[in-house]
């Protein structure tokens, strides 16, 4: 052994002393010739399990910094230890996704009336569906359950890319899908009907027993969005300072009728549109009397950013 090489060995040995076999988790479905990443990065992606939207923005919040910062470690981690495709190639990328079978034959089924109830609520409830990592960014999608009433049935929608480019060193945000109809989507994907688990029942089983053990609300919490103690509430100096977040919108679809035009986050209409009920916790933002967002925690963080003012 070479003097570089136990060099190496020491700086997996003290730096990287546990590793995951993405082979082995049956949440998460890899796209990849090779399957070892860090553990401290894949705690980082809550794949198999819903979001709801308090559990959303703190992810968006508080975890991309350290997102960033555990996927330039497991990129490090793969040149010291010379992970490589089976063609040779040294690894530089890897992409996942979550688990079709887990998450809807398994975890939805057990969550299937909280979550009908939150929908029926006017709350989103989003979902992990793939993380992509390279040596030029990161790439981080979430989806979205919505709710079918004839006949009753969860399918799911495209929802929100957040990119970081590691040149810029900043996050954007692709808007995926704009409709904001959370009951009876003119858009959406039926999940699959079939389960396949290949012979790991006990797999699921077992994971699906550890999820359940956390908590989960799938409520809005008003302390979160309206709390002004929770918004002064600064700790930068023991935690990263948040990248700027740019947003890429699509153009905004307008309906056929003239009498009301709908963008991303606001419909400007002559009648109430067919929208879930707004929950009696959360206060409106009405642009044509207040033309600045409330300040909240989320709009504060964003407000040299285009995100200021996102829907839940």
């Amino acid at each position: 052994m070479t003097a570089i090489s136990q060099v190496r060995e020491l700086l997996i040995r003290n730096y990287f002393p546990t590793t995951i076999d993405l082979r082995i988790q049956p949440h998460i479905a890899v796209w990849s010739d090779h399957h070892f990443i860090t553990k401290p990065l894949l705690d980082l992606l809550p794949f198999g399990r819903t979001l709801s939207p308090v559990t959303f923005y703190q992810y968006i919040d508080f975890q991309l910094p350290n997102l960033v910062e555990q996927a330039s470690n497991n990129l490090l981690y793969w040149s010291l230890s010379g992970a490589h495709h089976y063609n040779g190639d040294i690894a530089t990328t890897i992409t996942l996704f979550f688990d079709e079978t887990f998450f809807w034959h398994y975890y939805v089924p057990a969550k299937n009336q909280e979550i009908i109830q939150s929908l029926q609520n006017g709350n989103r409830v989003r979902f992990l569906s793939r993380f992509h990592l390279s040596e030029t960014q990161i790439e981080v999608e979430f989806n979205e359950v919505r709710l079918l009433t004839t006949p009753p049935q969860l399918v799911y929608t495209d929802s929100k890319e957040y990119t970081y480019k590691w040149t810029t060193q900043q996050w954007e945000i692709s808007i995926r899908n704009p409709e904001a109809t959370l009951i009876n989507p003119r858009v959406f994907t039926i999940p699959i009907s079939v389960p396949n688990t290949l012979g790991r029942d006990p797999e699921y089983q077992g994971y699906l027993d550890q999820l359940l053990e956390q908590t989960d609300n799938f409520s809005a919490d008003t302390a979160y969005w309206n709390s002004e103690d929770s918004t002064e509430t600064e700790s930068r100096s023991s935690t990263p300072e948040l990248p700027l977040i740019f947003i890429t919108q699509p153009t905004p679809i307008y309906p056929s009728s003239a009498e009301c035009h709908c963008g991303i986050d606001l419909c400007r209409c002559n009648f109430r549109p067919d929208t879930p009920p707004t929950p009696p916790y959360l206060e409106l933002w009405k642009p044509a009397q207040d033309p600045l967002p409330r300040r909240g925690l989320h709009y504060l963080r964003y407000s040299n950013s285009t995100e200021s003012g996102s829907s839940i």
